[in-house]
């Protein structure tokens, strides 16, 4: 029978530290619950493994499993002889590090719920890819630490080329959401659910490890938001930019990026837009942080203004795009090398206003139609669409078919009409806007469902 002092011959000092090959000068059976790299006072000592050596009160760690020491210590081992304690040896030129690393790991390897005080204390400690690999060996699963761009910011084990974008549970892989990003583990429906708790301890490290992180760089990001305020305000000398690491005649651009529309006039939709530019703000600087490219950070009303040395311009817009919350949309400036950032952030905001949501839409990349038409307010555009389509919504839907169409038979399918009705509207529509053969009439019309689009965009 097990009586009350029976010890698990598995979590036992001997099978802990033996099992590493370490050198043994006082074996013992008492179990090792978890590690205890530095003196903790308020912690009891009780089924811990003592990888320090106490200056005073050597009667308080009676209870323990026994000491893990670089050298031989007379004091303590006659301490442990006469208590019970194990006490060991491992190589001086050894660093406390991996030390630690593989004692936590063969510690949950023997016992996972008892260990687990040990694996956490690790778990503070560890960068985050050597925490990934801790976990992945502690687990046996696959994992991918996956920024919201798609990025793989860390893996441990054979994990695939594509990961999922949302938190959730599929075949073979379980999403926690981890602070920028996502903690994804790959491997067996069994193995996933027994690794679950773990896996929620780590994905909350991360999002704690983020949280930090961004107040940092937010910290950071002030004095270069200011500099960005008065260059765009024609206030700060260009030259400044060099005390913030943009080398002259390194190509950079400015972009305009704007979240989601919130409805509503009222107090509670003004709380939420400022959450969304604060949000959108975080989501931007931990992009470019992650770029790892000098940058400039400043919010601008319910929009966020970033400039950023470029490799590629496109792809980096884009990505950055990825990294926000769905809806948001991007206007960034052609790419410039010099001081012109009063003209890079006109470009932006041009650009801005053209892009629909979900879009990151280049200066460079305007039709001319679109610049033309952005010169002009939004009372003009109203009006340069009131005058030339003067059209109820049927007809109107049909002529913006009719003019993206090849072929009037497209047209028609396009709209679920028969070719015949499709003619008939428009007729209609001529009676109203004029002749569609005519170049002016198309032109007129042309010019005026642009300038809705870029109303309704």
């Amino acid at each position: 029978m097990k009586g009350e002092n029976f010890v698990p011959e598995d979590t036992s000092f001997d099978a802990l530290v033996g099992g590493l090959g370490l050198e043994v000068l006082r074996p013992s059976s008492r179990p090792v619950l978890y590690l205890l790299p530095a003196p903790r006072p308020l912690l009891s000592p009780e089924g811990a493994l003592l990888l320090f050596r106490p200056q005073e009160g050597l009667y308080r760690y009676r209870n323990a499993a026994g000491f893990l020491l670089p050298e031989p210590d007379p004091e303590l081992l006659a301490f442990a002889e006469r208590e019970g304690l194990g006490f060991a040896l491992y190589p001086p030129w050894l660093k406390r590090e991996s030390l630690e690393r593989a004692l936590a790991l063969r510690l949950f390897a023997l016992a996972p719920g008892m260990a687990l005080a040990g694996l956490l204390d690790l778990f503070l400690k560890l960068p985050e890819r050597a925490l990934l690999e801790v976990l992945h060996q502690a687990t046996g699963l696959a994992l991918a630490h996956v920024a919201p761009w798609g990025e793989v910011l860390g893996f441990a084990g054979p994990v695939p080329a594509r990961h999922p974008k949302e938190p959730g549970m599929g075949r073979g892989w379980a999403a926690l959401e981890a602070g920028e990003g996502l903690l994804v583990a790959y491997g067996e429906e069994e193995d996933l659910l027994r690794a679950w708790g773990l896996l929620e301890v780590v994905a909350r490290l991360l999002r704690l490890r983020a949280r930090e992180r961004s107040v940092e760089r937010m910290q950071e990001e002030t004095l270069g938001g200011a500099l960005l305020e008065g260059l765009i305000l024609g206030e700060a000398d260009p030259e400044r930019l060099f005390a913030f690491g943009f080398v002259e005649g390194v190509e950079w651009v400015l972009a305009l990026v704007e979240p989601p529309a919130v409805l509503g006039r009222h107090r509670l939709a003004e709380e939420r837009r400022r959450e969304a530019t604060l949000e959108l703000r975080r989501r931007v600087g931990a992009y470019l942080d992650r770029l790892g490219v000098p940058y400039l950070l400043t919010a601008r009303g319910n929009r966020v203004a970033a400039m950023w040395q470029v490799h590629n311009p496109r792809r980096e817009a884009e990505a950055l795009l990825e990294a926000l919350s769905p809806g948001s949309r991007l206007g960034y400036s052609a790419v410039h090398a010099g001081g012109e950032v009063q003209e890079a952030y006109r470009e932006a905001l041009i650009a801005l206003k053209a892009a629909r949501p979900g879009e990151a839409l280049s200066f460079a990349g305007l039709d001319p139609v679109a610049f033309v038409l952005l010169q002009q307010s939004p009372e003009d555009l109203k009006a340069l669409v009131e005058r030339f389509l003067p059209l109820p919504p049927k007809l109107l839907r049909t002529l913006e078919v009719y003019m993206e169409s090849a072929t009037l038979e497209e047209a028609a399918q396009a709209l679920h009409i028969h070719p015949n009705t499709l003619r008939y509207r428009l007729k209609r529509v001529e009676e109203r806007i004029g002749p569609l053969r005519a170049p002016e009439t198309l032109a007129r019309v042309h010019l005026a469902l642009r300038a809705r689009s870029l109303l309704v965009g």
